[in-house]
C-alpha cells in the first residue's frame, strides 16, 4: 500500500478520535477502546502515529487515509476515558479480528 503523501501532509498535527473494536474469530465483540490523539507523522512503516491527548504516549493506527472521515464541529465525549474533545478534525473506527490460534498444545 502506498500512502498519499499530499493528503498525509495535510493531516499532520490534526486531532483524531478513534474507536477500536476487538472481535473474536466468530466476530463477537470482546472489547471496545477509544483513543484521542494528535497526528505526529504518517509513513509506510508505522502507519498513522498519534500522541495521546490523555497521557502523551504514542499510538499507531492503520495508514488507510481514506478511512479517516472529517468530523462535524462539536463536542465528542469518549466515555471509556472520560474525555470530551471539541471540534476534532477526523473520526475513524476499526475492527480488529483476532486470528484463530495455531496452538496445538491441547491436542492429544
Amino acid at each position: 500500500m502506498s500512502i498519499d503523501h499530499r493528503l498525509a501532509e495535510t493531516m499532520l498535527d490534526k486531532v483524531v478520535l478513534a474507536g477500536v473494536t476487538y472481535l473474536d474469530v466468530d466476530g463477537n465483540a470482546l472489547e471496545h477502546q477509544q483513543f484521542a490523539g494528535r497526528i505526529l507523522r504518517i509513513n509506510d512503516e508505522e502507519g498513522v502515529v498519534l500522541t495521546s491527548l490523555i497521557d502523551g504516549e504514542e499510538f499507531f493506527l492503520p495508514p488507510h487515509l481514506d478511512h479517516y472521515k472529517v468530523a462535524e464541529p462539536g463536542d465528542y465525549t469518549l466515555r471509556s476515558v472520560d474525555l470530551t474533545v471539541t471540534d476534532p478534525d477526523y473520526l475513524c473506527t476499526w475492527d480488529v479480528r483476532l486470528a484463530q490460534s495455531n496452538d496445538d498444545s491441547d491436542a492429544t
